[in-house]
């Protein structure tokens, strides 16, 4: 019996060997690939801001600093050099000066231009008059022209 046991567990062996160096030989079972990823669509209405400038706006004088520079000058010509022509000349220079120290005095912002960079490439460029609290890098929405910030 130990003689027909072995036979049988060599035979066993045997075909567990022979059933092991096919399977190395054999060709893989192709593994059906994972679907790609869902990549996110470069979207034409979201984006970063890259950049906020100030529109300048620089108003007409009212007067004030004309007139003021006017008598300025006209005091310091006619102080300085003396006679009718430095006076005039003196006040002519002030009036001028003095307009347009008002004007740089009072100059302000009249609204923003505000750069965004969208998702798909694109650059947009949108005026507002107000920003609020938007900032160079916030992510923003623009819809029409309003940038909202998300």
């Amino acid at each position: 019996m130990s003689i027909r046991l072995f036979r049988l567990r060599t035979a066993a062996v045997a075909a567990t060997l022979a059933a092991s160096s096919l399977l190395a030989f054999a060709e893989p079972v192709p593994v059906p690939a994972a679907p790609p990823a869902a990549r996110p669509v470069p979207s034409g209405h979201l984006g970063h801001i890259t950049a906020i400038d100030p529109i300048r706006t620089r108003p007409k004088g009212t007067g004030a600093g004309a007139v003021a520079g006017g008598v300025v000058g006209g005091v310091l010509g006619h102080e300085l050099l003396g006679g009718t022509a430095a006076t005039v000349v003196g006040a002519a220079g002030g009036a001028v000066a003095g307009n347009n120290l008002e004007r740089n005095y009072r100059e302000g912002a009249s609204g923003y231009t505000v750069h965004v960079r969208l998702d798909d490439g694109r650059s947009r460029t949108i005026t507002m008059t107000h920003v609020g609290d938007l900032h160079v890098g916030d992510r923003v929405r623009v819809d029409g022209g309003r940038v909202q910030r998300l």
